[in-house]
């Protein structure tokens, strides 16, 4: 990971004792060694499913029921997300909430946001996300974690969750086949120059989604979709924009669009097309794991500019994807659209006055 870089974001993936930055890596999405009995049939003799899109419950799965509570919030904004995915909802956890939470404490106390900590420090109870978990006593078979820190108060309960979960490489730990979660929020916090932290931890790989199923997001006919991001993740996907590396980092970009495999899934030969109404194709950055380890399982693709407001896009994806089941990489095409909302307007944090400089909106 490169320290160096700070950013909005980080998100680390550990199975067993391994971890890393980003999209939620491992040393095997699969611990167990078992093949979900909804994935590619396994004998010999059987037909392929051909590889198409999960179907989304979409607004079917309602808006969550949000309290005033981050943690409370957290939770059931990323189990509505879940849901509206048509993806199982996690179990809450406690001794993981704890995990959680304790981590939460030692960023607020060090006034930097990661997910290591070194021994001797204040808040210590493990080096890696999978330790800390470990060490509020619970046994897992994967850990994931996200992390983020803004300056003074959230300015609401899901603030730090929503854009955690914009973010795609982030996005893409919520979606994956872990089933329970823990989220921790540091001390309440109203200094601008202290972070306001939040933690979340994921647990227990269990294959879940078929092999030969890709998750879309936004999904198939999703509206008031966000027109525009900010591009400040780590990694950061518009870093790889070859011609200029740092021109779109930390710039009002359009909305990621990503596709997500289960399991082992990896991508090849992949090409996005964005498109309006009209069929005009919206130039954006593509990147998946043939780009960088980071994009484990991932595909996506972020616009160089805003997507218009109130407007259908229509979105096409094709290229090649392997996973336990399906050895050989495999060719698909698949299509979906979705409508944004209204444009939001980028705006400054409002400070009370006299209270000094605000730490810059940076998370690591």
């Amino acid at each position: 990971m490169n320290t160096k870089n700070k950013t909005i974001f980080l998100a680390a993936f550990a199975a067993t004792a391994l971890a890393a930055c980003g999209g939620g890596g491992g040393s095997s999405p699969n611990p167990t060694g078992q093949t979900s009995s909804t994935g590619q049939t396994g004998s010999s003799g059987s037909t392929p499913q051909p590889i198409s899109l999960l179907a989304a419950t979409g607004a079917a799965a309602g808006s969550p029921t949000l309290t005033g509570d981050v943690i409370a919030d957290s939770f059931a904004y990323a189990n509505n997300k879940r849901a509206q995915l048509g993806l199982s909802v996690f179990k809450n956890i406690a001794q993981v909430n704890t995990a959680a939470a304790n981590h939460a404490l030692y960023m607020y106390d060090a006034n930097a946001v990661g997910h290591y900590e070194v021994a001797g420090q204040p808040g210590f109870t493990g080096v890696a996300p999978s330790d800390r978990v470990a060490a509020a006593g619970y046994t897992t078979n994967a850990t994931s974690e996200i992390a983020a820190g803004i300056g003074g108060a959230f300015t609401s309960s899901t603030e730090a969750v929503d854009a955690l979960f914009d973010a795609p490489f982030h996005r893409a730990i919520f979606i994956f086949d872990t089933t329970g979660a823990g989220f921790g929020q540091g001390p309440a916090n109203t200094d601008p120059a202290k972070y306001s932290t939040l933690v979340g931890d994921f647990v227990d790989y269990v294959a879940q989604t078929p092999d030969y199923k890709l998750v879309a997001y936004p999904y198939n006919g999703q509206t008031n979709v966000k027109p525009s991001w900010v591009a400040n993740e780590s990694p950061n996907p518009m870093s790889f924009y070859t011609a200029d590396p740092t021109k779109y980092v930390g710039q009002t970009v359009g909305y990621p669009v990503t596709l997500s495999a289960a399991g082992n899934g990896a991508f090849s030969n992949i090409t996005f097309t964005i498109a309006d109404a009209a069929g005009n194709a919206v130039p954006c950055q593509e990147v998946d794991n043939t780009t960088t380890s980071e994009a484990q399982r991932l595909a996506m693709c972020v616009p160089f500019a805003p997507l218009a407001a109130n407007t259908t896009y229509k979105v096409a994806v094709t290229g090649s994807l392997t996973n336990t089941s399906i050895p050989q990489a495999t060719a698909f095409s698949v299509n979906w659209s979705f409508t944004t909302g209204a444009s939001a307007a980028v705006q400054a944090r409002q400070l009370p006055a006299g209270s000094g400089t605000a730490l810059p909106p940076v998370f690591n």
